[in-house]
């Protein structure tokens, strides 16, 4: 979602900032798109303006200052949506499609930033094409923009948490076929669905590691509380997300589904997904996909969605 672009700079790399966990992370990724470096990894917890004078100090200290920047808005400072666009060309879908979501937001249509992205051909409507439209407050992506400027980035795009994951499922060896990730924060997550470096499907998980950490599942005690229950609603979502996938689509079941490191360990999540999904569960280790020293990769775990931005390249269209 390039909703506000610059020119390349001349600093090699790209370098990834995003609003996660409640925090801010940093990621610098270098090398040609299919062999990248994680050259340096850093997250502070605590609000955006605490965090940004760490944020300038350490970009000035790993000399990233003019490098191409690339900021991820946090979880539920947007608004997603799937609609049918209309037929228009490429150029003029963007301003097409603004009405469409005129009736979605709660503000004022001239306060927000939209932008659009192409999916799918959804078989269910005799091959109608999808695209997703992305909604946020010009005031939430001016305060992302403000932050890199600050920090003396290069700006080249404002991107979401769904599309930076994009980038990291790209990586993996299934995405030629079709592959899922799902990634969990402190509150809440998504699931999604890519394939040939494409997102083709998304779905908001309204909670978090708080939610299903080992202090409150019961896990440990063979227990059954709430927390339970939303590991089961967990299951449920993710199964009807392939199967809507799969029948929407007409597509094959993905190969696996990825469960992305969380900030808060939870060891007993993978058996339980692996018995109660039909399809493939594996642990999704950044170091098998992407080159780095080990404490870099270790850092990235509490920062994935800075690492998804830091990959973004040139070509992409969304």
């Amino acid at each position: 979602m390039k909703i506000f672009g610059g020119k390349s700079s001349s600093t090699d790399g790209t370098t990834g900032v995003s609003q996660e966990n409640g925090g801010l992370g940093l990621a610098h990724v270098a090398g040609s798109q299919d062999k990248p470096v994680l050259t340096g990894c850093e997250f502070w917890e605590g609000d955006t303006i605490t965090c940004a004078q760490r944020l300038q100090d350490e970009i000035k200290r790993r000399g990233l200052v003019r490098s191409r920047g690339v900021g991820v808005i946090g979880f539920g400072a947007y608004g997603l949506f799937q609609v049918a666009p209309p037929a228009v060309p490429d150029a003029e879908l963007r301003d097409a499609v603004r009405w469409q979501v005129k009736d979605l937001i709660d503000y004022p249509l001239e306060e927000a930033v939209v932008d659009v992205f192409r999916v799918g051909v959804d078989s269910r409507r005799e091959g109608a094409k999808n695209a997703y439209v992305v909604v946020a407050r010009q005031a939430i992506v001016e305060q992302c923009v403000g932050l890199l400027r600050h920090s003396r980035l290069k700006i080249d795009a404002i991107d979401i948490p769904e599309l930076s994951l994009r980038n990291l499922a790209a990586l993996l060896p299934e995405d030629a076929r079709g592959v899922s990730l799902l990634y969990l924060g402190t509150d809440r997550g998504v699931v999604i669905v890519c394939r040939g470096g494409r997102l083709q499907l998304a779905r908001d998980i309204p909670f978090g590691t708080s939610a299903l950490s080992a202090e409150t599942t019961g896990f440990e005690s063979g227990g059954f509380d709430d927390s339970h229950e939303r590991l089961s609603l967990l299951a449920l979502d993710i199964q009807r997300s392939l199967d809507f996938y799969e029948s929407s689509f007409r597509q094959t079941p993905v190969a696996a589904l990825y469960l992305l490191p969380t900030v808060t360990p939870l060891p007993e999540l993978l058996p339980e997904l692996q018995a109660r999904l039909g399809t493939p569960v594996k642990s999704f280790v950044l170091g098998e996909v992407i080159a780095g020293d080990s404490e870099a990769l270790q850092k990235a775990e509490g920062c994935l969605l800075a690492v998804g931005a830091a990959l973004r390249n040139e070509r992409e269209e969304a």
